[in-house]
């Protein structure tokens, strides 16, 4: 099979590698669709270390080619998304429901061989666990393969507690900051901010629901967040960008409201600090809070909102590339070029 295989920093080789074979507790996919993560281009350049050789990619969907003798639930030709993140159950994260933070957390296109290939083996205590996921008839392949990253803000939104009514500031103009938008919109929020740094994101943000769009750095975001709120802030602040100063704006800034919240969603380089004045966060009562991965009913929640049509995945498929082109994928994902990369195999 054709695979995309992580060698080491900058360096990814499309290889014809064999196809897994599988125990009796596992199951073969064959991938139809794969989407490029901002994880992958940290691997790519070498800010997140996995074992290598690896073939990368967590978020993907496609239809189950063979399961093992001892697979009973399962059968080949069922449609299927997996949920990446294979938690232990054990640790003190699990035995507390947080599945996304379990202290081990191998995940597939980590640890394990993931969906950058023609066909990705899933381990069995995946299956055990749950992780596979059976898709809608009229659900794609494409829209299945953003569930991960729709789940992912799913928990995140589950987080950041979002009333009706309230006033939500989305940092960021990317495909998250946009998922945001519109979950937000489905939380009842009164009024969304979202700001950012692409003229044409930020309309297809608006598209999407949002009311007020803060062009940087033609305008000043926190100023604009003021003048929208009558100077209070919003109850609800997202970082979808990874710029740790947003911290600040929302904190030291007073883009938050007195008893808001700050959702650090997005992850940030190495070494970013931010500045916190412990004072505000007292006097203020603001709730900080981060969001990190999500569960398997996260991603259950991510296919059922993609099913009923509530969430909108196609405008944010800015890009459809084959395997071969998984490389020129990644680096438009670096320069923030375009939104969603897939990447379609036959």
């Amino acid at each position: 099979m054709k695979a995309a295989v992580f060698l080491f920093p900058s360096q990814i080789e499309l290889q014809e590698v064999e196809i897994p074979k599988i125990g009796p507790r596992e199951a073969l996919i064959r991938v139809k669709a794969a989407g490029i993560c901002g994880t992958d281009a940290r691997i790519f350049k070498g800010n997140k270390k996995i074992p290598a050789p690896r073939i990368i990619g967590h978020e993907f969907a496609g239809e189950i080619q063979e399961v093992g003798g001892e697979v009973k639930e399962w059968r080949a030709g069922d449609r299927v998304t997996v949920q990446p993140i294979i938690a232990c159950g054990r640790c003190h994260c699990c035995l507390r429901g947080r599945f996304n933070i379990c202290l081990t957390r191998p995940t597939i296109g980590y640890e394990y061989d993931g969906g950058f290939a023609e066909f990705v083996r899933i381990p069995g205590e995946a299956i055990d666990r749950g992780n596979m996921i059976k898709l809608p008839d009229d659900v794609s392949f494409e829209d299945a393969a953003f569930s991960e990253p729709l789940s992912a803000c799913v928990h995140g939104n589950e987080k950041a507690r979002i009333r009706k009514g309230d006033r939500v500031w989305i940092m960021g103009d990317g495909p998250i900051g946009l998922t945001h938008v519109q979950l937000a919109a489905l939380s009842g929020a009164g009024t969304i901010i979202l700001s950012g740094t692409d003229p044409e994101k930020l309309e297809l943000g608006r598209q999407l629901g949002a009311h007020h769009l803060i062009q940087i750095p033609q305008q000043n975001p926190l100023a604009e967040v003021k003048a929208l709120t009558e100077g209070e802030g919003v109850e609800v602040a997202i970082t979808a960008a990874s710029v740790s100063r947003l911290i600040e704006d929302a904190l030291q800034g007073g883009g938050l409201k007195k008893g808001g919240l700050l959702l650090i969603f997005a992850g940030v380089p190495p070494e970013s600090l931010a500045r916190i004045d412990p004072n505000r966060v007292h006097y203020q009562e603001y709730t900080i809070t981060g969001s990190s991965g999500h569960s398997i009913e996260n991603m259950r929640q991510a296919v059922a909102l993609i099913h009923s049509g509530s969430f909108r995945v196609n405008p944010l498929i800015s890009h459809r590339l084959p395997l071969e082109q998984v490389i020129e994928g990644i680096q438009m994902k670096e320069r923030l070029e375009g939104l969603k990369h897939l990447i379609i195999l036959d």
